[in-house]
């Protein structure tokens, strides 16, 4: 029986969002690894409590960097091998990072292991969007790209679940080879759906320069907009990836054990979150509703999760509204850049939300530093992200279509 094109289509859309799925869950696994058991790295390494955040910021820097080169590898190699090829380097970058130590020799190892991990994070997550909005009619492309960056929750709820094992038992550098045997089985998994995608995605235009995509974007008020919020709910995602489980740790004396246990419901909640707000915006429209509720909802779990004598259901329940909504935004916000974005442009709008959301993760730890510094509470610290992110997002979103 001879397949139509469109029946073709269907099936390679489907293979193209499990291997790119699949990728994303690889991706954030690796790169959440050191920040779920950065309190045990601390002591090992013998570096100061700061480092968690200049993790973060040199991670999400390299990351800008690498999704600002994202529509110019598109128009040079085929998205199937960026995406492969993405894998692989984050592979690569953390087994360098595990050599880290107060030496030099060590952080220059590490340093680079990080460098190369936020290249390759920040090219896999565009250029699969941008993979799949060729293989899907715009009607679907909410739910679709809020299926595949699922993997980034559920890639830190699988890490913040086992890394805390793989540190009691054999010490947090064997993380590599939990890695290393993990991501070689995806990357096996994902060669025959990735292998044959065409070389260029249709209507993607090749950039001049790397800062055309960010100028392009800033020159239509809808994309400038939404990248923009993309940057302040990138703080209020890195607040959670970043300062939750050392929150719990330090603010209601948990166990890293348990208080990552908080992380992985936050990021399971994220993952049923942006497959379930994928869905009703694909069903009901009005993607600026959408987000404007996850901003509000947010700020409340925040409030739950840091409030002083906590309950085990209260961090339960905060900790799940948390990671619904700090986590759920990235699909349809995404989706919604392609859409907005002009003709031949889609690139260039989805690079530069992506770049300027990791804009906001790079931000956030030194706006932490700087309030904690002033205040000289950990606590304030925690909460000038949240207000910041949050109230930047709504002020920015109220600019939208009052039907959106």
């Amino acid at each position: 029986m001879i397949e139509t094109a469109s029946e073709q289509r269907a099936q390679g859309g489907l293979s193209t969002l499990f291997a790119t799925s699949l990728i994303q869950t690889m991706a954030s696994f690796t790169v959440s690894a050191p920040l779920t058991v950065s309190i045990a790295i601390i002591g090992d390494a013998h570096l100061p409590e700061t480092w968690i955040g200049y993790y973060t910021s040199l991670l999400y820097l390299s990351a800008m960097a690498g999704s600002l080169l994202t529509p110019r590898l598109i128009g040079s190699f085929d998205g199937g091998r960026i995406q492969l090829g993405g894998l692989a380097a984050t592979l690569i970058g953390f087994a360098l990072f595990a050599r880290i130590a107060a030496s030099g020799t060590g952080l220059a190892l590490a340093l680079g292991g990080i460098v190369l991990m936020g290249l390759a994070y920040g090219v896999i997550v565009p250029a699969s969007a941008l993979l799949l909005a060729d293989r899907f009619a715009p009607r679907w492309q909410p739910l679709v790209v809020s299926i595949r960056q699922t993997g980034v929750p559920v890639g830190t709820a699988l890490v913040a679940l086992i890394a805390p094992l793989v540190v009691l038992h054999w010490g947090w550098r064997n993380m590599a080879l939990v890695i290393a045997l993990a991501g070689g089985i995806g990357f096996a998994l994902c060669i025959p759906a990735l292998i044959a995608i065409p070389r260029r995605p249709r209507g993607l235009a090749r950039p001049a320069n790397l800062l055309f995509a960010l100028r392009e974007t800033f020159r239509h008020p809808a994309t400038l907009r939404l990248a923009l919020v993309s940057g302040a709910y990138g703080i209020n995602q890195a607040a959670l990836t970043t300062y939750l489980v050392p929150s719990l740790v330090w603010l209601h004396h948990l166990s890293i054990g348990r208080a990552a246990g908080f992380l992985a419901i936050a990021t399971v909640a994220g993952a049923a979150a942006r497959i379930g707000f994928g869905g009703t915006t694909a069903r009901f429209g009005r993607p600026y509703t959408h987000l404007r509720l996850i901003g509000l909802i947010s700020g409340l779990a925040w409030a739950l999760v840091l409030w002083p004598a906590p309950t085990a259901l209260r961090l339960t329940c905060g900790a799940a509204m948390l990671g619904a909504t700090a986590m759920g935004w990235n699909g349809i916000l995404l989706a919604q850049l392609a859409h907005e974005a002009p003709r031949g442009k889609t690139a260039d709008a989805v690079g530069a939300g992506t770049a300027l959301a990791y804009g906001g993760v790079l931000t956030a730890p030194f706006l932490y530093a700087a309030v904690l510094a002033l205040a000289h509470s950990k606590t304030a610290a925690i909460a000038a992200l949240i207000v910041l992110s949050t109230t930047a997002g709504l002020v920015l979103l109220g600019r939208g279509s009052a039907r959106a």
